[in-house]
């Protein structure tokens, strides 16, 4: 119970802190008047002051025996630090006078010999009010001002007729919302100095202001009461508050309610209990433990067990977030060697993001483009023996490439798309091959597109660059120079025609010979027949260096050394070698 009450009043006093977070105070005693006698208490009274709103928490502007410019300066350095502020509080003491229902604070070098002096030589109380409640929320103001004034009787002697408006003490002061004013004797009265270091009114301000856990208006009614009792009733303390809400100057201390003691441990019960949860598979367990016993015999222990479950729960949590790729690589080992582009479909069709889909997507790419070479070489060669059969030539000169027609058409084919998306990276094989393919298409021959980018694939690149009019920094693989033979159209590199051919309209045609005269028919057939007794049976051993292959070719025809055509097929794998027959 008593715990749950400190908590109430922490609230209560921590909400009443709150209301006055920042605060700044002025503090003025004027006592050394230069044309009136002296007073005793003012230069006193302000020093008092300073140093109890400093215990108060006060950031505290002090002025002691200030003339006009000094008041002025004094005045302005406090309002420059309201901005921000919580709350402020203005304490005067020293002569002070109405005049025509306002009041002003006379500074130690006023003489007020006239009416238009009153202007010049003393400062309006209201400009340092105005600024407090145009500034801050709450204002507290304290005038120990009320004192008998020479000054006030000379000022009233010179007005003559109108020296009514001259009055005693100080006039009463309306306050706006959120201040408090206070003066040490009723408005239009006048308050006594008193015997001591400090005046009666200052005297009790010392005293109750800041009283721990008490509101200001009630240390104001204790204020007035040791004022009354020492000026034995002729001098009482007036107050005029707008105040919203409770201003505590001084929160009460908080006393820290004295812990329970703990009971004592008995070793037995704790040990029985350790058992009983030493070999337990759940954190929860030696939490409870720390929880009852958090210095007991076997706390660093059970924090150490408690470090281990989590580090294994956290394992066992990865591992089981992890995906089970070992059917996804069984599926890809089992149709990686296809020659099919459905099978990688399938794939990709049930592992769109997988491991092997980059890969997947090429050898689809590079399938299609040798379905598309296949067919179109065997159309050429159909052509080709077509034509064979219409214009028939002497074999011995014959050097006819197959694959002419399909060098042909490689100016008007599109630019290869390459599987990957253009967002992500190519790897450097896959690099290589997508430029093998492009030089191809362009016309500049790198042979057999592997991803391998030796000499051939160099020189390709060269003769690009040269017939293009591109200037290459490099001639290795790189993602700008393939971007730039992607927006290549037909072919760049000329069409380059093997032996006994010439170029006639863009195409390689055989060159013709004209027939042996009859005086060299004998020797030629001679020759031939000798040539042709040498023929092996299988030309294959023999014609391996005779043709050559591009990347879309898949058969080759040349003249043997025997003087008899020969025609070769491209090796496609184990089970379609290297072979070639007699035409």
């Amino acid at each position: 119970m008593k715990q749950i009450l400190a908590c109430l009043l922490l609230l209560v006093f921590a909400a009443s802190a709150a209301h006055a977070e920042r605060r700044v105070a002025l503090v003025i005693g004027n006592s050394g008047y230069e044309h009136v006698t002296k007073l005793t208490n003012p230069d006193n009274d302000a020093k008092g002051m300073a140093e109890k709103l400093a215990s108060l928490d006060f950031e505290v502007v002090t002025g002691t025996d200030l003339s006009l410019r000094d008041m002025r300066k004094t005045v302005r350095e406090f309002i420059a630090k309201l901005e921000g502020a919580d709350l402020a509080l203005f304490f005067y003491a020293g002569h002070g006078l109405q005049v025509n229902g306002e009041n002003y604070l006379v500074p130690i070098d006023a003489q007020l010999s006239s009416y238009v002096d009153l202007e010049f030589e003393a400062m309006p109380a209201n400009l340092v009010l105005n600024a407090m409640e145009h500034s801050t929320k709450v204002n507290l103001v304290f005038l120990d001002a009320c004192r008998n004034n020479p000054l006030a009787e000379n000022l009233a002697r010179s007005m003559g007729t109108r020296s009514g408006s001259v009055g005693r003490g100080l006039a009463k002061i309306g306050s706006g919302v959120g201040s408090l004013i206070s003066f040490a004797t009723q408005p239009g009265n006048v308050a006594l100095d008193g015997e001591g270091k400090n005046s009666p009114f200052t005297t009790a301000l010392l005293k109750h202001l800041g009283t721990p856990g008490q509101d200001i208006t009630r240390d104001l009614v204790m204020v007035r009461r040791d004022v009354l009792e020492a000026t034995k009733g002729q001098q009482v303390p007036w107050d005029n508050s707008s105040l919203t809400g409770e201003v505590i100057l001084k929160q009460l201390e908080m006393v820290q309610p004295a812990e329970p003691e703990k009971p004592a441990i008995n070793p037995q019960i704790e040990l029985a209990y350790w058992d009983s949860i030493k070999s337990a598979e759940s954190i929860a367990y030696f939490e409870t433990y720390l929880n009852r016993y958090p210095d007991g015999q076997f706390a660093d222990i059970a924090r150490i067990r408690i470090d281990e479950l989590k580090i294994r729960g956290e394992a066992e949590a990865a591992r089981n977030a992890k995906p089970d790729t070992s059917a996804e690589i069984a599926f890809w080992q089992s149709i990686q060697n296809a020659t099919r582009p459905e099978m990688y479909e399938t794939y990709l069709e049930q592992y769109p993001e997988g491991i092997y889909a980059k890969l997947a997507r090429l050898k689809i790419s590079s399938l299609e483009q040798q379905a598309e070479a296949a067919a179109t070489a065997a159309a050429a060669a159909k052509a080709a023996k077509a034509a064979e059969a219409a214009n028939p030539t002497p074999p011995a000169q014959e050097t006819t490439v197959a694959a002419l027609t399909q060098q042909e058409t490689v100016s008007t084919a599109p630019p290869t798309e390459i599987a990957p998306s253009s967002s992500r990276s190519l790897s450097p094989e896959e690099l290589a091959t997508a430029m093998q393919t492009e030089l191809n298409r362009l016309g500049c021959s790198v042979g057999r597109v592997d991803g391998d980018w030796g000499n051939r694939s160099r020189q390709a690149l060269r003769t690009f660059g040269k017939e293009a009019g591109v200037e290459l920094a490099s001639l290795d693989p790189d993602e700008t120079i393939l971007d730039r033979l992607k927006q290549s159209t037909g072919r760049v590199c000329p069409l380059t025609c093997g032996r006994n051919q010439e170029l006639k309209n863009g195409k390689c045609i055989a060159v013709r010979q004209e027939t042996p005269s009859k005086s060299n028919e004998k020797s030629t057939s001679s020759k031939t027949a000798q040539s042709s007794g040498a023929c092996p049976a299988d030309p294959t051993d023999s014609s391996r260096r005779l043709v050559s292959f591009n990347y879309r070719q898949i058969t080759a025809v040349a003249t043997h050394p025997c003087g008899r055509q020969v025609v070769c097929n491209k090796p496609q794998s184990n089970v379609h070698p290297f072979k070639c027959f007699w035409k």
